[in-house]
């Protein structure tokens, strides 16, 4: 009998234990699940046990492993180890908890071996919802009776470009504030680390740079290039979630939004704030007082910037020379000139046409002062700015300028005195721009077309030989640079007698012209102006006597003195006057000039 009862309780052991043995697979965990008894002490109303209860345990049996379990008492069920894809990230959502979590709130954070060990998950107080800590790529041994775990994309910064992040959970922002202050957490990849740090919602400081990033969606809002539809709703353009990158002769003003209110701000730039990195490191910025507007700290040309469209923007303002032509050519838009037409005057009822060119460059310092000045505006090349800059102060010049002239001159002083005209303006436009420091590089004036043929060939003459003064001139400037030798020094002397002979020729055309001007009745002039034309070189005209009364006074009067005359001559033939005509000079006396009137 007692050999029977031996063999029946060893063959009900080897049924136990064979019945109790329980083999996880590999790839697999193992949900215990006990099918009697009472609720364990702590267990509340959760329906997953740490203390070993009825119901779902919270401990799991691992992959690939054997566990004996009492029969009948326990059941076994195995299902695939949670798997996060490479490019995902896994959202964790626990099912159950042991606490009433308020409402709203976000579930505290428990150290539990990301998720494997539920029992510490639970009894650390774990709580119902999407948790703060993310699953990256890999292989996870999870109670999927306790946690469900949903994969996402990673996020995603295309190269060149910004991201910009918006906190769903956190605490609330102080009231004004435009930005959440600033957290460390890993790029908001260690929502753990935000919410600890007392991290806020809505627009965060920090931006991401190109890359790719393991971020929690249940905690952040990442706006990028590739999401327009948030970013219309957030009202950010697609073109402030690019790097700045700033062109050869380029610089770029910085205009926070966010900093000390003062009221300097908006009469005065802001100083520098040490230790920002070029404005990418808001909360330094911030931290360290930086004032809100216009920045006195410039981006340099040819660099590379991340900036928070939330924290500032810049205005970009090219530094190398810029050519604004006044003409009647079609012009882009786009042009800082586009607004600019050919100048036309009424000159003693003559229409004048001239085209004009203006070289300017704005010094990279004084980009801030004309930012300030002229228009905070974000835009492509600083356009908006540079436009204000042109039409208040250059245009306004140029019309100023040319609006008196037009009403102060005679059409002689366009024919003789034109390049006097263009150094005039230049000077104006000097003065213009000087307050504001930029360069007036050049002023040219092209040559001006009237609708009187005759005066466009009298100008031209003048013209040309204005030019070969000017080459002369050029030629003898690059001789003195020269003085190395005797042959040098003689062809030096032989030059400045060529310039003074091209100026004698200049004063001949020009009196000609003149006369040409006064009209026919006035012919005999021209008469006289071939015996001057054939004077000597240098012209001094002095002595002798004469039956004509202009040729009189060529002998004895300098060319300078025979254009004023002239000039006389002619603003009375355009009054009401008339020049009287004599048929025979007075006497000249002793040489020196005219004896009487």
């Amino acid at each position: 009998m007692e050999f029977v009862v031996l063999i029946v309780l060893l063959a009900a052991a080897g049924y136990l234990g064979v019945a109790g043995l329980h083999t996880v697979p590999a790839g697999e965990v193992g949900i215990v699940v006990r099918k009697f008894g009472r609720r364990a002490e702590g267990d509340d109303d959760s329906a997953v046990s740490v203390g070993g209860g009825r119901g779902v345990q919270a401990r799991t049996l691992r992959s690939n492993s054997r566990t004996w379990l009492m029969p009948f008492l326990h059941e076994v069920r195995t299902v695939p180890r949670v798997t996060v894809p490479d490019g995902m990230v896994g959202i964790v959502k626990a099912k159950v908890d042991r606490n009433c979590r308020v409402k709203g709130s976000l579930p505290r954070h428990v150290e539990c071996d990301d998720f494997r060990d539920g029992v510490t998950f639970l009894a650390g107080g774990g709580e119902r919802g999407a948790q703060q800590q993310v699953l990256t790529s890999g292989t996870y041994e999870i109670n999927t009776e306790l946690f469900d775990v949903v994969t996402v994309p990673r996020t995603r910064v295309p190269d060149g470009t910004i991201g910009v992040v918006k906190a769903k959970v956190g605490g609330i922002r102080a009231p004004g504030s435009q930005l959440a202050k600033h957290v460390e957490c890993d790029f908001f990849r260690d929502g753990v680390s935000f919410l600890a740090g007392g991290g806020e919602q809505g627009p965060q400081q920090q931006i991401l740079t190109g890359g790719h990033y393991d971020i929690n969606t249940e905690m952040f809002e990442v706006i990028t290039v590739e999401t327009p539809e948030v970013a219309e709703r957030e009202g950010i353009d697609l073109a402030d979630l690019r790097d700045i990158k700033l062109e050869v002769a380029e610089t770029g003003v910085v205009v926070t939004h966010v900093g000390v209110e003062g009221p300097g701000n908006r009469s005065s730039v802001a100083p520098p704030v040490p230790g920002h990195h070029s404005f990418q490191e808001p909360w330094v910025f911030l931290a360290g007082g930086g004032r809100k507007g216009v920045q006195q700290e410039t981006l340099h040309d040819s660099g590379r910037y991340s900036l928070n469209p939330w924290f500032a923007h810049v205005v970009r303002i090219p530094t190398r020379e810029l050519i604004l032509e006044w003409s009647k050519h079609k012009k882009s838009d786009d042009n800082l000139d586009a607004s600019l037409d050919q100048i036309v005057l009424n000159v003693q009822g003559h229409t004048v046409r001239l085209d004009m060119k203006q070289t300017v460059q704005i010094p990279r310092e004084v980009a801030p002062q004309l930012v300030l000045r002229f228009g905070t505006t974000k835009d492509i090349g600083g356009l908006a700015t540079v436009k204000q800059l042109v039409e208040k102060v250059l245009v306004s010049t140029v019309d100023g300028y040319f609006r008196r002239v037009s009403g102060e001159r005679t059409i002689l002083d366009f024919i003789t005195k034109y390049n006097e005209l263009c150094n005039d303006l230049t000077g104006e436009v000097r003065q213009a721009l000087a307050p504001i420091g930029v360069i007036a590089t050049s002023t040219n004036l092209e040559e001006f077309e009237c609708d009187d043929p005759e005066i466009n060939e009298r100008r031209k003459r003048v013209s040309l030989q204005e030019q070969a003064i000017a080459l002369a001139n050029a030629r003898l400037a690059e001789l003195e640079a020269e003085k190395k030798n005797e042959k040098v020094l003689a062809e030096i002397e032989m030059m400045r007698v060529k310039v003074e002979e091209e100026r004698e020729k200049l004063k001949y055309v020009k009196v000609k012209v003149l006369a040409e001007q006064l009209g026919p009745e006035y012919v005999g002039v021209e008469r006289v102006l071939a015996q001057y034309a054939k004077a000597q070189v240098p012209q001094i005209i002095s002595g002798g006597g004469g039956s004509d009364s202009v040729d009189a006074l060529l002998r004895v009067m300098p060319a300078a003195q025979i254009l004023d005359v002239l000039k006389d001559w002619g603003a009375q033939r355009d009054g009401t006057k008339t020049l009287p005509r004599q048929d025979q000079p007075k006497p000249i006396e002793n040489g020196d000039g005219v004896a009487g009137e």
